[in-house]
């Protein structure tokens, strides 16, 4: 592979980034889901659950339709104490790592292993992988 092969590849962190971001926009969106769910099956509006929870109504519009990226605890105690719930029941699931792929649960426990070492481990894992890296392309 050349160098404007690999420099156009992106990095472990990028990826890691990249699928942290697509399993929180995930996970944004079935809380949403859930969320007009539960209101629904209360027979509640968004504006009487609004009301209820002293938010504003666009706020759970926004919940509602995954437009709404980091709702603060005081926003989800709000409105699950307006609709009668508690948090956790208003929440969905988070995927255990069991329901990845083998390979997302190895970029995740490498990932985890490489947020726990000090600059000259990080090295010696950096060159390791090189070394790896350059013995499969020949």
């Amino acid at each position: 592979m050349g160098d404007e092969e690999e420099e156009l590849r992106p990095s472990a962190r990028e990826e890691a980034q990249s699928t942290r971001t697509h399993h929180e926009k995930a996970y944004m969106s079935e809380l949403g889901h859930r969320l007009r769910s539960l209101r629904e099956e209360r027979g509640m509006t968004q504006q009487v659950l609004a009301q209820a929870a002293g938010i504003a109504t666009d706020m759970v519009s926004r919940l509602e339709n995954g437009h709404y990226s980091s709702p603060g605890l005081r926003t989800l105690l709000r409105i699950a104490e307006g609709m009668g719930l508690s948090v956790s029941a208003l929440l969905p699931d988070v995927p255990s790592l069991n329901q990845a792929s083998p390979e997302a649960n190895l970029r995740a426990r490498l990932n985890t292993l490489l947020h726990r070492v000090d600059l000259d481990d990080l090295e010696l894992i950096v060159e390791i992988a090189g070394t790896i890296v350059a013995r499969r392309r020949h």
